[in-house]
């Protein structure tokens, strides 16, 4: 039965009948397809010699482009399909690919991309920033993904290499093929070779960079004058420099040695350069990062961060700066990122998110390494943030540990929050801290509470908020604290550097901190346990009667906010603001950029407090009241008492970036459009020079090819000057 299901098997002339019809099928479909590409050449040539020859033979062009669709015809040039041969060689040259049967090259060696011109480039300049950008910058340094602007791709270097990856993508990465037509994939191309060869930076060939820098030099700063190892020149927040090439007798000999002139079209610049054997690092907002030569000011690299267009921000998109251990730049984002990048390179080695924009954070400040941990705090205080301060692993960006400023229930100084108002607390720690390694102690400000000015929403003393606090640096506890304002009604943010210091406080040698505060008072404090020495109005006050023997304010009529408001001393910009003074420990002086202001302070009514625009929240405000006065006073650092001061000329226009101070007996400082030197004994000035843009930056000094070099931004430009 089961044979019933097999089927007759066929006979041997049948199978030999099959087997001649398929020989010539085979052989039928073979001529077809030759004669389909000889006509395909004959087309391909003779459109290239009536479309785009008029002088060259049309067998020369049907010649060589026969020749290449028959080598595709028999398994040759996998690499590009038919339909991209075809247009290829219709171009004029056809990509050069004529030297593949002229010369036997292979597709890679004889292709060339003739989408190189100037605005094939430029057109595939801004198809990289819409399409790549995201993962490898706005100029190709790299961010999630590699740096191109380099030699040496993974997959080849070749104009079809680059074009293929365009086309294909990567498998088993995160490249993944393009949305982009035939042409615009070679545009792009074209744009990655100058990216790859440096040519929209510098003719030179670049600089091999061999950076690394040790946790022990960033300690021993005071005693590296030739380098700017960190935000202030040194862990202890002085802003001094032991160099003293430049001279009361010679700064005015001083001239322009190079300038480098930023793209970003952002126009305020706060950022104080690090300086590493011969190289600038510096910030350009709203978040970029860029080697400099410090010999030409050319640039060796440029990191670029791509950030949304809707963050928010409360001053503007500024950065004030970086840091560096080993061989990592690190780099707080307006996005909320601490980013650990190359040095030598430019390319991101990690990067970490510190804080959710959406929720009214930023990055601004410059971090500080400890030992080997980097430290960051927050900006977003008016948003009602709670603030932080927070600590990374320098290798691989995991937290080490965190330090709230606004404290929740159950730890110390959440009682100093009525009204469940600590949910909205404010306490930006928005300006870089010191430390003392000798105690292990971190030293950061906290700013204002918010709502700002309407502190009827939020009774009690408002801790941490306008305090600095000392923190272990292992660990993040805290060690003490010191309240400046408690309960603040002005947004007199306590967010100034913290100065370290070794002085003689009525006989006896004490580690202190010297701190000229927003709130008009200069205080001194011990560093080791927190406890107030002294403290004596700068600038003139009339909110304050004084200070206590424990140096909190007595509080006088015109510093109590009402609705009506009040004509208040020092106005809402404060004694001093966010810019950094300096201290000479040969002279024992602290040079601070003062103010001399009033404003009228109102908060609004009770139950009428509204968040503002974009989630500000303030509760009122300060306006000014006449004329505000900026200047340079130097302050006895022990005492607070007044040494000099100096006052701009009439139309010399004044807006402080920041001071220096070197051992040449010189302060340095950056006002309007101008940098300035001042005697540092007597504060009369001794050389001045207009730089045509705002300065927002303080200044710096270093050495380059041995002598001394001040360096500070102005408008858009970093400008170096040297004898």
């Amino acid at each position: 039965m089961e044979n019933l299901f097999v089927a007759e098997g066929p006979r041997d002339d049948q199978l030999t009948h099959d087997r001649s019809l398929r020989k010539m099928n085979r052989i039928v479909w073979g001529a077809l397809a030759v004669t389909t590409i000889v006509l395909i050449g004959f087309v391909g040539g003779t459109y290239y010699y009536v479309y785009t020859s008029t002088t060259k033979p049309i067998s020369e062009g049907i010649s060589w482009r026969a020749k290449i669709f028959l080598k595709k015809a028999y398994g040759g040039i996998p690499e590009l399909s038919w339909m991209e041969l075809l247009k290829m060689t219709a171009r004029e040259r056809g990509f050069s690919l004529a030297m593949v049967s002229a010369w036997g090259q292979s597709v890679d060696a004889a292709l060339v991309n003739p989408f190189s011109r100037h605005e094939d480039v430029k057109a595939g300049s801004q198809l990289f920033r819409e399409h790549c950008a995201r993962c490898h910058g706005p100029e190709g340094g790299g961010y999630l993904g590699p740096s191109l602007a380099r030699l040496g791709y993974k997959n080849g270097d070749s104009d079809l290499a680059i074009y293929r990856v365009l086309r294909d993508g990567i498998a088993g990465t995160a490249m993944e093929p393009t949305r982009l037509s035939f042409a615009e994939r070679w545009q792009v191309a074209g744009y990655l070779r100058t990216v790859q060869l440096h040519l929209d930076n510098s003719e030179d060939e670049a600089r091999t960079l061999n950076i690394h820098v040790s946790s022990g030099q960033i300690r021993r700063a005071n005693g590296s004058p030739g380098e700017w190892l960190s935000y202030s020149g040194s862990l202890s927040g002085w802003r001094y420099s032991s160099l003293s090439e430049i001279t009361r007798v010679n700064v005015s000999q001083l001239r322009l040695l190079w300038a480098y002139q930023s793209t970003t079209s952002e126009p305020r610049f706060e950022s104080t350069p690090i300086v590493v054997s011969d190289t600038i690092f510096v910030t350009e907002p709203p978040a970029a990062v860029v080697a400099l030569d410090a010999k030409t000011g050319k640039v060796i690299w440029k990191y670029e961060r791509p950030i949304p267009a809707d963050l928010p921000f409360e001053v503007g998109k500024v950065n004030r700066g970086l840091a560096i251990l080993g061989n990592s730049l690190f780099f707080g984002s307006l996005d909320g990122y601490l980013v650990a990048i190359n040095a030598n390179t430019g390319r991101v080695n990690w990067q970490t998110r510190i804080a959710k924009s959406s929720e009214g954070f930023s990055l601004t400040g410059a971090p500080l390494v400890v030992n080997q941990s980097v430290i960051i705090g927050v900006a977003g205080g008016d948003y009602g943030v709670r603030g932080f301060i927070a600590a990374y692993d320098v290798t691989t960006g995991q937290q080490r540990w965190k330090f709230d400023t606004i404290p929740g229930p159950g730890e110390v100084g959440h009682e100093t929050w009525e009204n469940e108002a600590w949910k909205q607390g404010g306490g930006g720690t928005w300006v870089t801290g010191s430390y003392d390694p000798s105690l292990d102690l971190i030293y950061w400000g906290v700013g204002n509470p918010t709502p700002a000015f309407a502190g009827d929403e939020r009774p009690g003393d408002n801790l941490f908020t306008n305090s600095v606090v000392a923190l272990h640096a292992s660990s993040g506890k805290l060690a003490w604290y010191f309240q400046f304002t408690p309960h603040d009604e002005h947004d007199w943010d306590s967010t100034q550097t913290p100065i370290l210091a070794d002085l003689l406080i009525d006989g006896t040698e004490r580690k202190v901190i010297c701190w000229p505060n927003r709130n008009g008072f200069y205080y001194v404090l011990d560093r080791v346990t927190g406890q107030f020495l002294a403290g004596t109005p700068f600038v003139e006050i009339n909110w304050a009667q004084g200070l206590t023997s424990q140096g909190r304010p007595i509080p006088a009529n015109p510093g109590r906010v009402t609705e009506g408001g009040r004509v208040t001393k020092p106005g809402v910009i404060g004694g001093v603001n966010w810019q950094p003074g300096a201290f000479s420990p040969e002279r024992g002086l602290i040079f601070v950029p003062a103010i001399e202001g009033q404003s009228v302070f109102t908060k609004s009514a009770a139950g009428r407090v509204t968040r503002g625009e974009r989630g500000i929240f303030a509760g009122s405000g300060g306006s000014m009241v006449g004329p505000v006065i900026k200047m340079v006073r130097a302050l006895n650092a022990a005492t607070g008492g007044k040494q000099w001061e100096y006052r701009p000329p009439q139309g010399k226009t004044f807006d402080f970036g920041g001071l220096l101070a070197t051992a040449g007996a010189l302060v340095f400082g950056a006002s309007g459009a101008s940098l300035f030197a001042l005697d540092a004994a007597t504060g009369k000035e001794l050389w001045y020079v207009g730089l045509g843009g705002d300065t927002w930056a303080p200044p710096i000094t270093f050495t380059s090819e041995g002598r001394q070099v001040i360096g500070v931004w102005a408008g858009r430009g970093l400008f170096a000057f040297g004898l």
